[in-house]
């Protein structure tokens, strides 16, 4: 589903695949009882590997930003494929989810 790892005290996920309604309730779930709930509530989400997203996934990532923000955190999201990016700028959801092309960038942007 994912891997995870930190680094300076930031949250990089690393979706696997896809991220639709067989799997999404499960992903925000799994980021909210790990991550969030235990006080990691600045996420970094690694898209490289994600080739297909629908409205569930986004869904998903909604809630994972509002709880994380609701703990003093947030969540931005880095390596979009194409075909994602649009579906983020057709939702208006690039308006409030913050996007860079590369984890390294949004490393340095949340220091």
């Amino acid at each position: 589903m994912f891997r995870a790892y930190e680094e300076e005290g930031i949250v990089i996920i690393v979706p696997d695949g896809e991220l639709d309604v067989t799997n999404s309730t499960q992903f925000k779930e799994k980021v909210l009882n790990e991550y969030i709930s235990s006080g990691k509530s600045r996420i970094i989400f690694d898209m490289s590997n994600v080739g297909y997203m629908d409205s569930s996934g986004l869904g998903a990532i909604i809630s994972i930003l509002k709880n994380a923000r609701m703990n003093g955190g947030g969540v931005v999201v880095a390596n979009l494929e194409d075909s994602i990016k649009r579906l983020f700028s057709i939702t208006s959801l690039d308006k409030i989810v913050p996007i860079y092309s590369s984890v390294n960038e949004a490393l340095e942007k949340l220091k």
